[in-house]
């Protein structure tokens, strides 16, 4: 008897608690989706604003790494000139489209001019990309995890650690000058340059944990290295 009305006292204390308890996680979860919501429309301009560079190594070998920067260097100046009078990241985006070939025999000069017969492939897509800041005159650039459009370009199998930057506006770095920086930065509103230069870490926190929700989702892959 006295187990029985033990065992039935725990069992109303328990209920009491969960009701209370299972309100503060609602609250918690509704408090922290609406924070992520409010910081995924703050970042959404900048997404769409913005025409990414990314580039695959063949492999993780030494010599593959080597090859993979001095493409970059070669891409990095020439995406430039290819997307320059460019009015916004959609117009970048067409025009990167339409010199693929381009890109992929540069690409290839490149690698065989250091002796390497890998194929290249060019393709402009969205991809998923974790938080990145970048140093620049104005301060630290963060740009926000979330899904862009880019321009990807693959060396060999693409198994290697990758190399990825800001096409649009032109913010490659070390391809950037320190004007170009500033004139490429004033390409973003104020609100987005407020966004990107700000101090928002709990923010970015919020939108990398809902972009690697985001690509878990979809099956892919959200870049980071």
């Amino acid at each position: 008897m006295l187990k029985r009305l033990f065992s039935m006292n725990h069992t109303t204390d328990f209920r009491r608690l969960a009701l209370p308890l299972g309100a503060v996680l609602t609250g918690a979860a509704v408090f922290l989706l609406t924070l992520t919501v409010g910081a995924y429309l703050e970042a959404a301009p900048v997404y769409d604003d913005t025409l990414r560079l990314h580039i695959r190594a063949a492999s993780d070998s030494a010599e593959d790494q080597a090859l993979k920067l001095l493409v970059r260097d070669r891409l990095t100046a020439m995406t430039a000139e290819l997307t320059e009078g460019a009015e916004n990241a959609s117009q970048a985006a067409d025009m990167m489209r339409e010199n693929l070939a381009k890109v992929c025999a540069e690409a290839e000069t490149v690698l065989l001019e250091n002796d390497c017969d890998a194929k290249v492939t060019a393709v402009v897509e969205k991809e998923y990309f974790n938080t990145r800041s970048y140093e620049t005159l104005d301060g630290e650039l963060t740009m926000p995890a979330g899904e862009y459009t880019a321009l990807v370009v693959t060396i060999g199998e693409g198994q290697g650690h990758n190399w990825w930057c800001v096409l649009y506006p032109s913010l490659c770095l070390p391809a950037a000058t320190e004007e170009g920086q500033c004139e490429a930065i004033s390409l973003y509103t104020e609100s987005e340059q407020q966004l990107l230069l700000g101090e928002y870490h709990f923010r970015f926190w919020l939108l990398e944990a809902a972009a690697r929700l985001g690509a878990w989702l979809e099956g892919e892959t959200l870049h980071e290295r």
